[in-house]
């Protein structure tokens, strides 16, 4: 390395050390607190809620946030305890938790959400003698330790004000909806827009979702952010079906001016927090142009529609103090919970929530039962290595073993300076700061991790025990989790994306279901949004997945045996997308009650059959039919977004043929522990 390199690294693990200081005073101020309050056998949750710190730290937390931090607290406490008391409700117990810590947190996007809280019920397992003997003294140390947490994140909010960034964010990605509709009036849709409206799109639907799911934004943030990733979505569906741009382009150019001139007043009316004057000044202008739409295209004709639609929405909901028009009933809420959950082998969270419970109860089985000391290692060991997907658990547990065997080398020669009790805790927090500063999974955090564990552990135990029960459970925690990676609901990047796939039709079928019930009453505009983004977050991991497909032949032969239906692959992700923006706009059509009463019939039968053909073996055979129903309809925008649902269908059916079922099949369990 030449000097440049050095004052380049030097900078670079200096900004590190800066960016996570916070985190590091963090944990040695709660250390500290911990250690002489209630002594060093409760120094285990330090850790759990130093990475809850780290988390939320920079970002909005909402009252509901600091509420959450007690409650589950409690759950996690209630159930180590219940876990501790006999070996059969600790394999119980450890195989259910993680349903509810892993499986209603975690998401493809967002798949570590669960770490926090599991980790923290993991954690009070490793001491069962706290729980067992001194429950009431664990439960106070749980209650500080948020207790300063709260405080700590409260202080930083009133001081960083969080939630500006995300105010930030939201009008910068209005404005570029504003300029990319400037830019379709003024040249077309290219391949470049087309990327650039569909980069849009996935960034505001990865925004919004994270807003929600995290709750790091107020809630009226998080529901401007939900309502534009629909405009982005309904722009980027334009883009879709390029016929439009040959007939009245004229006619085109003038309406996109308008929305673009629309989108940023939009803006400015949306500024600090939404100005309920300028949002009311603008309502008038948003609904003169929905009425006096008169344009004879179907597809350009209700994209406009709907997008003005959308800003009155948002208008309207911005000048209500209350939000009433964007609050979610308790129905609402319920369907929002299905849409995105619902307990199936396709879904990622139940079968990384299996793999996670099998860890933890053949670990933490083991840690009840043997009597060793510091065998706690052994679960501390197999949760951290286990990760959502597999790849990163092979990779921890290469690091993992070469930074542990490091880090026992150093506390072995370190055992040879004959330090004392005070000098050993100082080293250890001096050992902190590199820690949290280290990139997680890596040699150096294994290393800092075992230097730190190690040397505390040696002030009251052998260094030579230390060292070699860290290895020992290294080594048997690298084993078990390498046997559940394998047999317990193996997850390849293969049968992930064919998961993807069986998961995006399933959201179809939901959709349909929407539909129905959008007929009889009425339903949250959030409802189809949020399906809208979660739809979009599973799209785009398949969509990840493609773009490698040839790319890794060589070094994956499973990947490289699916290369040959790339195309077939690209196909069926551009149809499923295509008929979730248009069950999107018919749902809105729907609620418009474009459905007249002596069409209800005809309509609910054209919705049976698009339910029944809502499987991978079966879409698209009921194509025909429902074609011949569509004439019956009156409304041409209804029968227009029926017509394009049905041939998207066909040609769905088609890709999937073409790609002999490869992209679709669930492989069998022989299968899946062979790759």
């Amino acid at each position: 390395m030449d000097r440049e390199q050095i004052t380049a690294w030097a900078d670079d693990k200096r900004t590190k050390l800066v960016r996570t200081l916070p985190t590091i005073l963090f944990f040695i101020a709660l250390f500290w607190v911990v250690s002489l309050a209630f002594g060093d056998t409760y120094l285990l949750v330090v850790s759990p809620y130093t990475t809850l710190f780290e988390v939320r730290f920079g970002k909005y937390n909402p009252p509901g946030q600091y509420a959450r931090f007690f409650l589950v607290s409690a759950l996690a406490l209630v159930a180590a305890r219940l876990a501790v008391a006999n070996p059969v409700l600790c394999a119980l117990v450890n195989l259910c938790m993680p349903f509810i810590l892993v499986y209603m947190r975690s998401s493809q996007l967002n798949p570590r959400r669960y770490f926090p809280y599991t980790m923290l019920f993991a954690f009070l397992e490793l001491r069962p003698e706290n729980l067992i003997e001194t429950f009431a003294t664990q439960a106070a140390v749980l209650a500080v330790s948020c207790a300063l947490l709260s405080a700590v994140l409260l202080v930083a909010g009133l001081v960083a004000h969080p939630a500006r960034a995300a105010r930030e964010s939201l009008h910068a990605n209005v404005r570029r909806l504003a300029d990319d509709l400037d830019r379709i009036a003024s040249g077309g849709v290219g391949p470049i827009l087309s990327q650039e409206l569909l980069d849009v799109r996935r960034e505001l639907a990865e925004l919004a979702y994270t807003a929600r799911e995290d709750s790091s934004a107020p809630a009226r943030t998080t529901n401007l952010l939900d309502m534009l990733a629909t405009l982005a979505q309904r722009t980027a569906y334009l883009t879709g079906n390029l016929d439009w741009s040959a007939h009245g382009s004229e006619l085109h150019a003038t309406c996109l001016r308008e929305l673009a001139s629309l989108t940023r007043e939009l803006d400015v009316a949306l500024k600090d927090g939404g100005d309920q004057n300028a949002c009311q000044r603008l309502l008038p202008r948003a609904r003169a142009l929905l009425s006096n739409a008169h344009i004879p295209e179907d597809r350009f004709r209700i994209f406009y529609q709907s997008y003005l639609n959308m800003v009155v929405l948002i208008l309207r909901t911005a000048a209500d103090p209350y939000q009433r028009v964007w609050h979610l009933t308790p129905s609402g809420r319920a369907r929002v919970a299905l849409f995105r959950k619902r307990p199936s082998l396709d879904s990622f969270e139940m079968r990384f929530s299996l793999r996670c419970g099998a860890v933890l109860a053949v670990s933490c089985l083991s840690n009840l039962l043997l009597p060793l000391d510091h065998l706690y290692w052994y679960v501390l060991h197999a949760f951290l290595l286990l990760q959502p997907f597999p790849d990163e658990s092979s990779r921890r547990m290469r690091t993992r073993m070469i930074g542990t065997a490091i880090g026992c080398v150093f506390v072995h020669a370190l055992a040879l300076l004959n330090l004392g009790p005070a000098a050993v805790t100082v080293l250890g927090m001096v050992l902190i700061a590199p820690l949290y500063a280290s990139t997680p999974g890596s040699v150096t955090s294994a290393f800092f991790a075992t230097a730190y564990a190690v040397s505390m552990a040696s002030v009251s135990i052998d260094d030579a025990y230390a060292t070699s029960m860290r290895l020992g459970s290294l080594v048997l925690a690298i084993l078990t989790v390498a046997l559940v990676n394998r047999l317990v609901c193996p997850t390849s990047d293969r049968r992930l994306f064919v998961a993807n796939m069986r998961q995006m039709v399933d959201m179809v079928a939901r959709s349909w279901e929407l539909v129905r019930t959008t007929l009889d009453e009425r339903v949250d505009t959030v409802v189809s949004s949020e399906a809208l983004l979660h739809f979009q977050m599973v799209h785009s991991r398949a969509a990840g997945f493609v773009e490698e497909l040839g790319a890794d032949s060589e070094k994956n032969p499973e990947i490289a045996e699916l290369a040959q239906y790339r195309e077939a692959a690209e196909r069926m992700l551009f149809c499923l997308w295509a008929l979730m923006c248009e069950l999107e706009q018919l749902e809105l059509l729907v609620r418009l009650r474009e459905v007249r009463d002596d069409e209800r019939r005809t309509f609910e039968r054209i919705v049976d059959l698009a339910e029944a053909s809502c499987k991978p073996e079966r879409f698209g055979t009921n194509v025909d039919a429902a074609e011949e129903l569509l004439f019956k309809l009156a409304e041409p925008d209804l029968r227009y977004v029926l017509q394009q649902y049905v041939d998207r269908a066909g040609e769905l059916r088609l890709a999937i043929d073409d790609a002999q079922g490869a992209l679709v099949e669930r492989p069998s369990y022989v299968d899946e522990v062979r790759g």
